[in-house]
C-alpha cells in the first residue's frame, strides 16, 4: 500500500475510522463535505502521535465502577476533560469497560450459579434424610416381617414333620399329592423372597408343601430320627406321639408364635 495520495500525490495525514480510509490535507476537505458525520471520526496523524505518547494506561479505568473516583478526579482536574483524545485512546477505554462489564456480569452469574448449586445440594441432602427417616420404620417392619415369616416357617416344618412321622407310625403316609421330582437343592430356594413368592402363588397349603417338598419339606429333612423314638418309647406311637408334641410346644411356645401386626 502505497502512503501517498495517488489523486494529489501528497502523503498521507489523517485517517477516517469510519470508512478506515487514509487521506491527503487536500482529501480531507473533500471527504468532510462528502461524508460530514464522519468528522469527529478523522484523525491527523500530528494528533494520534501526541496522543500516544501522553497515553497512561493507568488513566484508563472503568467510568462505570468507579464514578465516585472519577468524580473526586475531576474536580481537581477540570482541564482534562478538553484535552485531546485520539481515537485508540478511546478505543482502550471502550475495550477496558467492556472486559471489566464483562468479568463482572461472569463473576455476577458464577455468584448465582454457585447459589443456586448449593440451595439444591442442601434440598437434596434434606430430600435424602426425607427418604431415610420415611424407610427406616418399612424397613424395619420389612424386617420383623421376615423374622415372623422364617420363625412360622420353622413352625410349620416342625408340624408336617410330625404329620409325617405320624403317617410313617400308622403305614398311613399319602404319597399321592407330592411331586418327587427332583429339584437342585440351592440357597435361593430356601430364601425368603423364593418362599414368599411360592406363598403367594399357592392357592392352599398343600399345594405350598408340594411345591417345597425337595427343599423345606424334603423328607431327609426333619427333626426326628424314627428308629430312635421307637426304641425309647418302646414303638408306642401314641407315647412317641404325645413326646414329640410336647418338645413341639417347648420350642414354639406362644411367646415366639405372636402374629406382628404392621400397620
Amino acid at each position: 500500500m502505497t502512503m501517498k495520495c495517488l489523486n494529489h500525490q501528497k502523503s498521507h495525514e489523517f485517517i477516517c475510522y469510519q470508512c478506515n480510509c487514509l487521506m491527503c490535507s487536500k482529501c480531507i476537505f473533500i471527504h468532510s463535505k462528502d461524508h460530514p458525520d464522519h468528522f469527529d471520526q478523522c484523525e491527523h496523524i500530528d494528533d494520534i502521535k501526541h496522543s500516544l505518547s501522553t497515553l497512561k494506561l493507568d488513566d484508563i479505568i472503568d467510568t462505570t465502577t468507579t464514578n465516585n473516583h472519577i468524580n473526586n478526579e475531576n474536580k481537581n482536574n477540570n482541564n482534562n476533560e478538553f484535552r485531546f483524545k485520539s481515537q485508540i485512546n478511546n478505543k482502550l477505554k471502550y475495550l477496558w469497560e467492556s472486559l471489566r462489564s464483562s468479568t463482572s456480569r461472569y463473576q455476577s452469574l458464577s455468584t448465582t450459579e454457585n447459589d443456586i448449586k448449593q440451595h439444591f445440594e442442601q434440598l437434596h441432602q434434606y430430600l435424602i434424610r426425607e427418604e431415610h427417616k420415611l424407610q427406616r420404620d418399612i424397613i424395619n417392619d420389612k424386617h420383623t416381617i421376615t423374622n415372623q415369616i422364617d420363625n412360622n416357617l420353622m413352625n410349620l416344618k416342625y408340624l408336617i414333620n410330625i404329620i409325617k412321622l405320624f403317617n410313617k407310625l400308622n403305614n398311613n403316609e399319602n404319597n399321592s399329592n407330592e411331586d418327587t421330582s427332583n429339584i437342585p437343592d440351592t440357597t435361593t430356594l430356601y430364601s425368603t423372597t423364593t418362599i414368599m413368592e411360592s406363598i403367594t402363588t399357592s392357592s392352599s397349603l398343600q399345594s405350598f408343601i408340594n411345591h417345597n417338598n425337595q427343599t423345606l419339606f424334603n423328607e431327609y429333612n426333619n427333626y426326628f430320627n424314627i428308629d430312635s423314638l421307637l426304641k425309647q418309647h418302646s414303638s408306642d406311637s401314641s407315647s412317641i406321639l404325645l413326646d414329640i408334641i410336647h418338645k413341639y410346644n417347648n420350642q414354639f411356645n406362644e411367646s415366639t408364635t405372636t402374629q406382628i401386626i404392621i400397620t
